[in-house]
């Protein structure tokens, strides 16, 4: 990246970092999110434990929760109802150097104006909730997600003094401290980019720069950036044709300890299409379920490919 990339992208964190500490002083101990209090509906109780790496996977996912390192970021992102709170409470931890909570940070920021706009429109041509309901296709097929996204943004948007628009540039941030799946999410992006681009040599550098950031990510072997590259045709091919490995990889992220129970979203969104969906099961029984006598040899690959990443043999799976 240019370094006046990165001069403009320092710059952007410590405006917001000053921001945070003249509206959001730090207290005398650090502050720590809570999880807010689930919903009544069963199926949106939290399952916490993400599917274990087995030669053969379980129906159920055993009741045993990952010991972590530092606060479970991932999960308060998950059940936040407010992502304004949510980054409020995060920033602090970002600007003291935690590298994971200045990913959150980017994500929560990319959901109130990426996705957000994706589901309702641009700035100041948004549609209400019921309105794009009505009249665009995508929003009306991610119904559920479309409400719980206009619900948890619902305080970012009204706020008129609001420090974390800048998704892009936190994420790029993230990405130079390190954050594999920030590189994971910027790989993404640059292949949705690809979409608009008909010059095959830009086409190529694109897929160039796709690599790098994808090979750089799954160094870091986490789980989050399997699920992530997933969906970069580049790195997982295009889904439908017989080069499509993205599910391989999902179910890998799975059993590497991606959450991947019922109170996540791409849980909730597969459930829809499973007519024996149960809110005791994860995304392992679905595909279990999807695939049929394949989903052995998913599984096998699915292990392959954590085995190879706990061997450090990262240019086997990105050549």
């Amino acid at each position: 990246m240019p370094r006046t990339r990165s001069l403009l992208i320092a710059g952007a964190i410590a405006a917001l970092v000053l921001a945070m500490v003249v509206r959001y002083p730090r207290a005398d101990s650090p502050t720590e999110l809570v999880t807010p209090a689930h919903r009544d509906d069963p199926a949106l109780k939290p399952a916490e434990s993400a599917a274990p790496r087995a030669r053969d996977l379980p129906s159920v996912v055993p009741k045993v929760v990952p010991v972590r390192k530092g606060p479970d970021y991932a999960a308060q992102y998950r059940h936040a109802d407010d992502l304004l709170a949510f980054l409020e409470v995060l920033a602090p931890a970002a600007a003291d150097g935690d590298v994971e909570a200045l990913y959150y940070l980017a994500v929560a920021s990319r959901r109130c104006t990426r996705e957000y706009s994706t589901l309702f429109g641009p700035p100041g041509k948004e549609k209400d909730l019921e309105a794009a309901l009505e009249t665009e296709y995508w929003t009306k097929y991610h119904e559920q997600l479309a409400r719980r996204i206009h619900a948890q943004c619902s305080r970012f948007k009204a706020a008129a003094d609001n420090a974390f628009t800048e998704w892009d540039n936190l994420m790029q941030a993230a990405a130079e401290a390190g954050s594999g799946p920030a590189k994971a999410v910027l790989a993404f992006e640059l292949q949705q980019g690809m979409i608009r681009m008909h010059d095959l040599g830009a086409r190529d550098e694109q897929k160039t720069a796709i690599r790098t950031l994808a090979k750089e990510a799954i160094r870091t072997k986490d789980p989050e950036v399997l699920y992530q590259l997933a969906f970069v045709d580049t790195i997982t091919g295009i889904s439908g044709t017989p080069a499509d490995v993205g599910s391989i990889w999902m179910l890998a992220a799975c059993q590497r300890g991606l959450a991947c129970g019922s109170d996540t979203e791409q849980f909730q969104f597969f459930c829809r299409w499973d007519p024996a969906c149960q809110p005791s099961e994860t995304m392992v029984d679905l595909f279990r379920r999807r695939e049929g006598p394949h989903f052995d040899y998913m599984q096998r690959r699915a292990n392959e490919l954590n085995e190879q990443l706990d061997a450090d043999r990262f240019d086997e799976i990105i050549p």
